[in-house]
């Protein structure tokens, strides 16, 4: 699997990925400084690190749902 990853990895990012980061970003508790410095290299950004940037703030998100909150925090032992 080595080999898609290094050829994916010089792939510009999607414009599925901005909308998805675009959307997290209001659901996610970083500083306003974050906020602009992710969206200020958004389109500088290759497909690989936008997946991980994805995936960090899924992780991050804050649930807008309280039912989903509270699992979350069941989960993380909060």
């Amino acid at each position: 699997m080595d080999w898609i990853d290094d050829l994916l990895s010089d792939e510009p990012i999607s414009l599925t990925q901005i909308a998805i980061i675009e959307g997290l970003l209001s659901r996610c508790p970083y500083p306003q400084d974050s906020i602009m410095q992710i969206e200020k290299g958004l389109l500088d950004m290759s497909e690989a690190q936008a997946s991980e940037l994805i995936f960090k703030m899924k992780q991050d998100e804050i649930p807008t749902d309280p039912r989903e909150q509270f699992k979350k925090m069941f989960r993380n032992g909060n």
